[in-house]
């Protein structure tokens, strides 16, 4: 007589779980772009001198330097100047270069007009969240005195700086 094997299966499925974990730690993130950085201007070749010098200053290229900020966090866009190379025996004063952020919703501290630059970083744009690619388009001017600006050339340099809130 051969043997019967009755074969019964669960009538419930058979399910195994297992987990895992997703983690990604993001750090602080800012990114400052700076498009058309430099900036100059010749009087009598590209605005009358004595027009210039009559009105006190002259003004430069509207949104030179344009300057685009990322960041993923409250932020702050600050400015400082080297002042002006020497021209001989003279130096103009750093404070004859002002800057204004023509554009820009989140322009602090005076800069929607002109002010004036000094060595030491001034805010220019603060943001208590995160932008992505918000444009900032500065613009120069320069100060202008009869009795004190030599003829020559005038150069200086304008350092940016995009930082986010370390907290």
């Amino acid at each position: 007589m051969a043997a019967k094997y009755n074969i019964v299966f669960a009538g419930e499925e058979d399910t195994d779980t297992q987990t895992s974990i997703v983690s990604l730690t993001i750090p602080h993130v800012c990114k400052l772009v700076i498009s058309q950085p430099d900036s100059s201007i010749t009087l009598d070749q590209d605005v009358d001198a004595e027009q210039a010098f009559d009105t006190g200053y002259v003004e430069l290229g509207a949104g030179k330097p344009n300057l685009k900020v990322s960041a993923n966090k409250s932020w702050k866009l600050s400015a400082k100047s080297s002042g002006f190379s020497a021209n001989g025996s003279y130096t103009k004063a750093t404070g004859d270069l002002q800057l204004k952020d023509a554009g820009s919703s989140h322009a602090a501290n005076g800069f929607t007009d002109y002010k004036a630059l000094s060595a030491v970083d001034q805010d220019i744009a603060i943001s208590a969240g995160g932008v992505k690619n918000e444009d900032h388009p500065c613009q120069y001017k320069i100060l202008l005195d009869y009795e004190n600006d030599i003829p020559g050339e005038y150069t200086a340099t304008v350092t940016y700086t995009l930082s986010t809130d370390a907290s």
